[in-house]
C-alpha cells in the first residue's frame, strides 16, 4: 500500500511570512500542508527526496517533541500528578524491542494511514486486514482465526492489484481535510491507553502521539506509505533507546 495517492492537486506553496523564517522547505511545505491540507495527484516515491523528506521531518519531529515533553515536564514538577504509563517498570526484551521499533510503525501505518490516499484498493484492503485481524482477537490460536487471517492478506493482495489503477474517491478528495485530521485524532484517542486509568481527561499527554501523526500523514501522501513507516521506526526506536537508557 506504498502506492500512489492521487489528485487534488499540490499542497499550496508557503506564504511570503514562510518564506522568510529560516527553516528547511520541507518543514515549511509541512506547515503550509497543515493549513490546507490536499491529496496529491501523485506521490514522489523517488528514494532520493523519500529520505530526505523522512530525516529532515525526524529533525522536526525531535524538536516537536522536545517542545511537547518538556511543557509535560514542567507540569509534572509544578505538581500537577501525571498517570504511569503501562510500560513504566517494564523489562524490555529483544522482542518487545522488536515489536516497538518495527511490528507496531508496521501495523499501525497500514491501519491509521494506508486509505489515507483515497484510493478504493488501499481502503479495501486494509477493511479486508482489519477483519483478519478482529477474528485473531474474537478466536485466538483457533484454526478458523489463523485461516481467516490468512485469507484477509490474500484478499487484500488481490484487492491492492485489481484495483491499483483506480484513483481516489472523489468524495474523498473533497473532504481531504477531513480525513487527514480524523487519522490524526483516532492515532493519539488510541494511545490514551498506554496510560492507567485512560479518560479524556488525559489527552494533553497523547498531543506527541497527535504531532507524530500529522508529520506521518503528511509524509504518507506526499512520499508513500514506506517514508511514513520509516519515519515512524525511527521515532519509536529513539522511543525505545530512551527506555534502555533510563531503565541501565
Amino acid at each position: 500500500m506504498s502506492g500512489q495517492p492521487t489528485r487534488a492537486g499540490p499542497s499550496p506553496a508557503p506564504t511570503n511570512a514562510a518564506r522568510r523564517l529560516p527553516l528547511p522547505a520541507t518543514w515549511r511545505r509541512f506547515g503550509a500542508f497543515l493549513r490546507r491540507p490536499v491529496l496529491p495527484d501523485r506521490a514522489d516515491l523517488s528514494p532520493g527526496p523519500a529520505a530526505r523528506a523522512v530525516l529532515v521531518l525526524f529533525a522536526l519531529d525531535l524538536a516537536l517533541m522536545a517542545a511537547v515533553l518538556g511543557g509535560i515536564g514542567l507540569a509534572s514538577a509544578l505538581g500537577l500528578e501525571l498517570p504511569d504509563h503501562l510500560l513504566n517498570g517494564f523489562t524490555l526484551t529483544p522482542i518487545m524491542v522488536a515489536f516497538i521499533v518495527a511490528g507496531a510503525p508496521i501495523g499501525e501505518e497500514i491501519v491509521f494511514r494506508g486509505w489515507l490516499s483515497g484510493r478504493p484498493g488501499h481502503i479495501l484492503a486494509v477493511l479486508a486486514l482489519l477483519a483478519g485481524a478482529a477474528a485473531i482477537v474474537l478466536y485466538p490460536g483457533s484454526l478458523l482465526a489463523g485461516g481467516a487471517l490468512a485469507a484477509a492478506f490474500v484478499l487484500a493482495g488481490a484487492l491492492l492489484f485489481a484495483l491499483r489503477k483506480r484513483p481516489a474517491l472523489g468524495a474523498f478528495q473533497r473532504h481531504f481535510p477531513w480525513f487527514f485530521y480524523a487519522s490524526a485524532l483516532l492515532f493519539a484517542g488510541v494511545h490514551l491507553s498506554n496510560f492507567a486509568g485512560a479518560s479524556p481527561a488525559l489527552l494533553p499527554l497523547v498531543l506527541p502521539q497527535f504531532v507524530l501523526a500529522l508529520l506521518l500523514g503528511y509524509l504518507r501522501v506526499r512520499h508513500g506509505l514506506l517514508a511514513g513507516i520509516a519515519l515512524h521506526m525511527l521515532h519509536n526506536a529513539l522511543f525505545a533507546g530512551l527506555m534502555l537508557a533510563g531503565s541501565g
